[in-house]
């Protein structure tokens, strides 16, 4: 079959002699060329589908971005509650013995060895406080508190000078 591409071909393709075709030739590049295009559409059926499988395919790597980017911020915000919350125990037991120590309702000399305590916490998460004599006439209250895989050690020393307690800071 004889095709306008095949008489362009043929004829030295210059622009002038490609222009005399296509004002020659309307009628028959006009039917060529709506039954090319409907050759080419034809010929890609699978274009469309193709196109959409792309554009599902990019949402879903975008869904999977946004659900590994949240999955990661939750667990970073969940280890930094059960950082706090280890904290907040251990300085709430350390400042309730200090308060109870500078009252005089805790007597530091009657401890002559380790003592730990441990009371149950609001989320069953362990607090260990541990008096222990350390020099002539000091003592180191140590607490510790474990939230999830947290821990927070609060730690004070305390020194015996006639008869009452005084903080040292270190």
């Amino acid at each position: 079959m004889f095709s306008f591409r095949d008489e362009a071909a043929h004829s030295g393709s210059s622009p002038d002699k490609l222009r005399k075709l296509l004002l020659n030739d309307a009628p028959f590049l006009e039917y060529h060329s709506s039954r090319r295009l409907t050759d080419i559409l034809r010929g890609n059926e699978g274009t469309s589908l193709v196109l959409v499988s792309i554009i599902a395919i990019i949402i879903l790597t975008g869904v999977i971005i946004l659900r590994i980017t949240t999955s990661s911020l939750w667990a970073s915000a969940d280890k930094q509650y059960t950082q706090d919350r280890a904290y907040v125990m251990a300085t709430s037991m350390g400042d309730s013995i200090d308060a109870l120590i500078r009252d005089g309702s805790i007597n530091l000399a009657s401890y002559t060895s380790s003592t730990t305590f441990n009371p149950s916490g609001s989320y069953n998460d362990p607090i260990e406080a541990t008096i222990a004599p350390e020099g002539e006439n000091g003592y180191r209250v140590t607490v510790r508190a474990k939230a999830g895989n947290s821990e927070y050690v609060y730690s004070a020393y305390y020194t015996n000078t006639t008869g009452s307690y005084t903080r040292q800071i270190q």
